[in-house]
């Protein structure tokens, strides 16, 4: 029995042969009345051919780390989100290469990824370039980003949390248990949430009718490593503050390995807040208050908006922002009387 071309399916459809095999291999760059009719005339012709098969959707998730609380958090909700949508989802973490891998969004590697079909691309807490874009659209894969480091073109859908309002509710709250001098851990600088929980903190500083010291700011990073260096630079001043707002959950804890080292106890004599809400913050002695951001659901989502655009969604999009909220525990308490 002779077996049907893609020719066949093409002249059926009344369009390209490239157009059919674009479908079939489920691209996205084709609209949906054109599928339809590609579809039906595959049917109606039997065509059984390799490109028929619809591959299963594959979401490529690229974290700047997968060392951390955060990052198995929000893998943890991309893979719920792929188990239902029957995706298959694949991890990459930029520096973690083997010899001779191309590294993630290279103009090489999105080819690759363009040429797998149906497959999109989540970049978590990774900075992208109008460059690496381009190469991304040309391949014509679609990107989402989780807590973007740097602002990107609204043709990028971007997932992330009320940074501002989580940075504004930490520290107001250390502002409201009586606290004149609350420090600030940083994150990276170049980062957009680290600088969103900057202002949040400097907002609330001024709502509280506190000075803004430019001292009392250190830190260029979210680890534990980083947290750890700025609390001993800000606590070894000749006025230290009496609180301190970490920019992350791993960050506040390396500020209580830096008041243990100083002497100072938690929340005795320090009281801490950090951000996130990983699950370091429940096991931390004494607990973690700390501002969460659902991570969980930003894997989540992430995930559903790339599988959105491999269906053929706009690509075009505002920045969402998922709420955040204060979850107080034991690391803070009002300061000792002087």
């Amino acid at each position: 029995m002779k077996r049907t071309t893609l020719s066949e399916v093409a002249a059926q459809a009344g369009v390209s042969k490239g157009t059919v095999s674009k479908v079939l291999n489920g691209r996205p760059d084709v609209g949906e009345e054109t599928r339809e009719k590609v579809r039906v005339a595959a049917a109606e012709l039997g065509y059984t051919g390799a490109a028929a098969r619809r591959p299963r959707p594959a979401i490529v998730l690229v974290f700047d780390t997968l060392e951390s609380n955060y990052s198995l958090q929000v893998m943890a909700g991309a893979v719920d989100a792929c188990g239902r949508a029957d995706a298959d989802l694949l991890l990459n973490a930029l520096p973690a290469l083997e010899q001779g891998d191309l590294p993630p969004f290279s103009d090489d590697w999105f080819a690759v990824c363009g040429r797998k079909g149906e497959t999109a691309v989540v970049a978590v807490t990774t900075p992208l370039t109008a460059e690496q874009v381009a190469a991304a659209a040309h391949a014509q894969v679609p990107l989402v980003a989780i807590d973007p480091v740097n602002s990107l073109p609204s043709t990028v859908p971007s997932i992330g949390s009320t940074n501002w309002a989580g940075g504004y509710a930490a520290t107001t709250h250390l502002a409201e248990l009586g606290h004149r001098r609350i420090g600030h851990l940083a994150g990276a600088g170049g980062s957009v949430p680290a600088r969103e929980r900057l202002a949040g903190y400097r907002s609330a500083l001024e709502s509280a009718e506190l000075p803004r010291e430019p001292r009392l700011v250190a830190g260029d990073g979210f680890s534990y490593e980083a947290g750890f260096a700025a609390a001993q630079q800000l606590l070894a001043l000749e006025d230290p503050p009496t609180a301190l707002f970490a920019a992350s959950d791993e960050a506040a804890l390396g500020a209580f390995e830096a008041a243990r080292q100083a002497s100072l106890r938690v929340p005795e004599d320090l009281s801490v807040v950090g951000f996130d809400d990983t699950l370091i913050a429940r096991w931390a002695s004494p607990k973690l208050t700390t501002v969460r951001q659902p991570l969980h659901a930003m894997g989540e989502m992430a995930v559903e908006r790339a599988l959105a655009l491999l269906a053929g969604g706009s690509r075009r999009t505002h920045p969402l922002q998922l709420q955040t909220s204060l979850v107080e525990r034991s690391s803070t308490a009002p300061p000792r009387p002087a």
